[in-house]
C-alpha cells in the first residue's frame, strides 16, 4: 500500500492521527477482520437475505460484526462514550440473523448528546450514531475514534469525518460525507428507523 500523502492531515489534526506505519498495520488488521467476519457468518447472510435487501431497513436491529459476540444483538449499554467504534451489521428482526455484506457494514459510536448537531441528533439513539463504514475516498472501513471523540478516522489515507454532524468531511482526501443511518431505542433495543441518508462509499 502506498504511503499516505503528508498533506492529507491538516496541521491541527496531524499530531492526533496515526503514523503511516500504524495506519498500514491497523488497516491491514481491519480488512482482515472484516474478511474473516464475512466468511465466518455465511449462514446469517444466506438465511436472512433470501427474501429481502442486504442493506439496513427500518425495524432492523444491530449485530456485532467482530469479536466474541459476532452475530449477537448490540444493546444500548454495549456502546459507550469514548470507546472505539463498533463495527456492525444490521440484524433482520424476523430471523435474528445478521445481514452480512460490504454494503451493510456500519460504524457505530456513542457521542455526548450535547455535542450532536440538530440533524445528527434527530437520527441518533441516546447519543448512539451509525454510519456506513465505507470511507468515501477509497472504500476502506472506518475503524478509529479521533482524539476529539466526535470524529471518526479512516486509517487508510487519514480522512476524518465529523460523527456529530452527519459524517461531514473535516480532513481529506475524502470529499463526500459518510451516509448516516437513523436509529432509535425501542423496548430496550437499538432499532433502525430509516434508510441510509446518502450514497455509500467512493463516487463511481
Amino acid at each position: 500500500m502506498s504511503q499516505a500523502n503528508p498533506h492529507d492531515a491538516c496541521a491541527c489534526c496531524a499530531a492526533d492521527l496515526p503514523t503511516d506505519s500504524s495506519r498500514r498495520q491497523m488497516l491491514t488488521g481491519a480488512l482482515g477482520l472484516a474478511a474473516l467476519a464475512a466468511t465466518s457468518l455465511p449462514a446469517m447472510a444466506q438465511d436472512a437475505t433470501a427474501a429481502r435487501s442486504l442493506k439496513p431497513q427500518p425495524g432492523d436491529k444491530l449485530a456485532f460484526m467482530l469479536g466474541p459476540k459476532a452475530g449477537q444483538e448490540i444493546l444500548p449499554a454495549d456502546i459507550q462514550f469514548g470507546e472505539p467504534p463498533t463495527l456492525a451489521y444490521p440484524m433482520d428482526p424476523a430471523t435474528g440473523k445478521a445481514l452480512v455484506s460490504k454494503a451493510s457494514m456500519l460504524t457505530v459510536i456513542r457521542l455526548k448528546p450535547d455535542d450532536l448537531k440538530p440533524a445528527s441528533a434527530a437520527n441518533s439513539a441516546d447519543g448512539i450514531v451509525a454510519y456506513s463504514s465505507l470511507c468515501t475516498h477509497y472504500g476502506c472501513p472506518i475503524t478509529t475514534l479521533h482524539p476529539s471523540q466526535t470524529q471518526i478516522v479512516c486509517n487508510c489515507h487519514g480522512s476524518v469525518f465529523n460523527a456529530a454532524d452527519r459524517g461531514v468531511v473535516t480532513n481529506g482526501p475524502a470529499q463526500r460525507r459518510l451516509a448516516m443511518l437513523p436509529l432509535a431505542i425501542k423496548d430496550g433495543a437499538v432499532i433502525v428507523t430509516g434508510k441510509f441518508d446518502g450514497p455509500l462509499g467512493p463516487p463511481t
